[in-house]
């Protein structure tokens, strides 16, 4: 049996963490780019809160990875390029591609190697996905410099393709249900176990997702990760993933 005690050192650690990325983020959004060194991103976090979460920045950058990619939830990312490792927004390569595309139309193929955090191969195989869906414009020039353009008016085959979830489809009564279940079973406490809202809801699987897709993208929730091992399976199993794998334990309203 838990007692009040351990439960809240839970919710102070668990607070800690929220903390700690909400420290990051404001230090990306003060930068105005959408990825920093991993240094850099930690650094932002203040030094008593480094300290209760056992952070130490001049750690190997290996090392200093595991630490931090235990502080992520839906909003940052780490990204890793040959010799460097970042912090950025959570978003795909191809976003970041075009996202510099569009800020510095006609740039050059190396230029934009060198901007996206992640490796030069991979880089080159999102742009030539990109290109083959006909998002990105090539031009070469006469010293056969590669130039990339964003395309403003899509092939149609490209229409209609990896359409995000629509939050809006989501019905009203169903975010407001979703939302009272949270504030019964927290009973005033700010960190929820998800598992337990998706068993006091008992929707279908898909139904629970998409309410939890979209609160995210609404920015009316965080969710937050953390050490699964003293849950069980069903317990971990009715939990949230995201598109990418990613495991979420726990919910905090905004």
């Amino acid at each position: 049996m838990i007692n009040d005690d351990t439960i809240f050192d839970i919710e102070k650690s668990m607070m800690d963490v929220y903390e700690a990325e909400k420290c990051m983020v404001n230090g990306l959004e003060k930068s105005g780019k959408l990825y920093l060194p991993i240094k850099t991103m930690v650094r932002n976090i203040p030094q008593d809160l480094r300290t209760r979460l056992e952070i130490k920045v001049n750690a190997p950058v290996k090392k200093l990875r595991s630490q931090v990619e235990r502080l992520l939830g839906q909003r940052l990312k780490v990204f890793s390029a040959k010799k460097s490792t970042y912090i950025g927004k959570n978003l795909e390569n191809a976003e970041i591609i075009s996202d510099i595309v569009q800020d510095h139309p006609e740039i050059s193929l190396k230029m934009v190697c060198q901007k996206v955090p992640v490796t030069k191969q991979q880089t080159i195989e999102t742009i030539n996905e990109m290109i083959q869906n006909g998002i990105l414009i090539p031009r070469i020039n006469d010293k056969l410099n590669i130039f990339l353009t964003l395309n403003k008016q899509p092939d149609e085959q490209t229409e209609g393709k990896d359409t995000p979830v629509d939050p809006q489809n989501v019905d009203e009564d169903l975010t407001s249900t979703f939302h009272e279940a949270y504030k019964t079973i927290g009973k005033g406490r700010n960190f929820i176990r998800i598992h337990r809202i998706r068993e006091h809801l008992n929707w279908p699987g898909d139904q629970f997702d998409a309410v939890m897709k979209s609160l995210v993208q609404n920015y009316q929730v965080e969710l937050h990760g953390g050490d699964p091992s003293s849950m069980s399976d069903d317990e971990i199993a009715n939990s949230f993933k995201d598109e990418n794998g990613q495991l979420f334990l726990t919910i905090s309203w905004r």
